[in-house]
């Protein structure tokens, strides 16, 4: 699904913002996971489910870097990529042992698929909100 979700990028690019775009992908990250207790029991609804969430993987993979260019642009991004690279490996690498914590903490899959959906609908509020605000200015200094 990393591969479509990544053709489907290029063709929507030329016609939506970024922001809408990858808002969008979470927002049907949010949907698809909600869907798994109800479909995910017959085999189209299990393909819908993972299609719907798997397609999400191959858009934000190539929308981070375009996000980050056009926020704060090119200048800046390597500086702003390299400062993210390490959190967000660390969250990678944590988030399946937090989401087995839950899991056996929580006593069953629903409220692990509902801290998911959450996160998703949290960064689907957070990219529409923020794609609202202004870029900030470089700051230059003065000699």
């Amino acid at each position: 699904m990393t591969v479509t979700g990544r053709l489907i990028l290029t063709g929507v690019r030329r016609r939506l913002p970024i922001t809408t775009i990858v808002a969008a992908v979470f927002a049907a990250q949010a949907g698809a996971v909600l869907a798994i207790p109800l479909l995910a029991g017959t085999r189209t609804g299990a393909v819908i489910t993972v299609v719907g969430f798997g397609l999400g993987f191959g858009i934000t993979s190539l929308a981070t870097p375009a996000l980050l260019a056009d926020r704060y642009g090119t200048t800046a991004y390597a500086t702003i990529a390299g400062g993210l690279a390490a959190p967000v490996t660390i969250a990678k690498a944590t988030a399946p042992l937090a989401a087995a914590i839950l899991l056996h903490t929580a006593g069953g899959y629903i409220p692990l698929l509902t801290a998911v959906a959450i996160c998703c609908a949290l960064a689907t509020v957070g990219m529409t909100t923020r794609a609202k605000i202004p870029a900030p200015q470089p700051f230059t200094a003065e000699i």
